[in-house]
C-alpha cells in the first residue's frame, strides 16, 4: 500500500465495516456566567469510508465545535461519538492521543508547521511520535510530499515556501500516518484563489485514492468540490445533501 492510497484499505474491509465517523444525538453545551450556551445541538451524522464531505455554516454555527469533537480534541456532553466503531469515551489520555496522531490527518488554516523544521522533518514529525523507524518514516515522508507536487522542496524552510506549498506540506504531514480520516479546518482561508483551487485539486485526488475527507469551510464555493455537504445552523444540521461535485479546473 502507498501512503496515499486507501482503496486497499477499503477493499480488504469486510462489508459491515463500520463508518469512519458516527455521532449520535450529540450535544455540546458550554456555560457562560449564568447562562448555558450549546454550540452544538442534537447532531446526528454519519460519514463512511471514502466520503469526501464539507461542512459549511456561518460563524458560531457550530463548526468548529464539530470539528473538536471528531477530531477527538473535545469530548461531547452529551451523546455517542464513534471512530471506526471505537467509542471515544471509552479511552484514555494515551489512547486518544494515539488516535489523534495515527487515525487522523489534520489540516489547519494556519498551516501549523514548525519554522525550524525543513518540509521533510514536518512531514517526519507524526511518524517519529509513531514510533516508525528512521528509515521507513523517511521514506514515507518523501513519498508524500512527491504524491502533493513537493518532491523538489524536502530541504525548504516553511518561511522559504508559498502559503500553497506550505498547505501542501500540511497535508503531506496529514496523509504520512496513512489516516483512517482527514479532518481539513478552513484549510482555503489563508490561501489565494489560485492555490485554494490547486489545494482542491489535490484533496479530489485523494479522494479519488479512497481517502476519507471531512472538511470545515464558510465558503460554499469551496464546499460545491465535496461530493456531500453538511450544513449547520445554530449548532443543529439543517441540510446533508450530496451533490455532483464541481469539477477540478471548471
Amino acid at each position: 500500500m502507498t501512503v496515499f492510497d486507501a482503496r486497499s484499505d477499503a477493499a480488504s474491509a469486510p462489508p459491515a465495516s463500520p463508518p469512519v465517523i458516527m455521532l449520535a444525538d450529540v450535544m455540546k453545551s458550554y456555560a457562560m456566567g449564568s447562562e448555558v450556551v450549546h454550540a452544538v445541538r442534537h447532531v446526528d451524522l454519519r460519514v463512511d469510508r471514502g466520503e469526501f464531505v464539507a461542512i459549511v455554516g456561518a460563524s458560531g454555527s457550530g463548526k468548529s465545535t464539530l470539528m473538536s469533537i471528531t477530531g477527538c480534541l473535545d469530548f461531547p456532553t452529551s451523546g455517542h461519538y464513534s471512530l471506526e466503531g471505537v467509542n471515544i469515551r471509552d479511552l484514555d489520555d494515551r489512547a486518544l492521543s494515539r488516535i489523534r496522531n495515527t487515525r487522523i490527518g489534520f489540516v489547519f488554516q494556519g498551516f501549523n508547521l514548525i519554522p525550524r523544521m525543513s518540509a521533510l522533518q514536518n512531514v517526519e514529525l507524526p511518524l517519529v511520535y509513531g514510533g516508525i523507524p528512521h528509515r521507513e518514516r523517511r521514506q514515507r515522508a518523501v513519498a508524500a510530499l512527491t504524491l502533493v507536487g513537493l518532491a523538489n522542496r524536502l530541504d525548504h524552510w516553511p518561511n522559504e515556501l508559498s502559503g500553497g506549498q506550505q498547505q501542501r506540506v500540511a497535508v503531506a504531514r496529514a496523509i504520512g500516518t496513512n489516516p483512517a480520516l482527514i479532518l481539513a479546518d478552513e484549510p482555503t482561508g489563508a490561501l489565494d484563489t489560485t492555490s485554494s483551487l490547486e489545494l482542491m485539486a489535490l484533496f479530489h485526488e485523494l479522494h479519488a485514492h479512497g481517502r476519507t475527507i471531512v472538511m470545515i469551510t464558510h465558503e460554499h464555493d469551496i464546499a460545491a468540490f465535496a461530493s456531500r455537504v453538511v450544513e449547520l445552523r445554530d449548532g443543529s444540521i439543517i441540510s446533508d445533501r450530496r451533490q455532483e461535485p464541481t469539477s477540478v479546473g471548471a
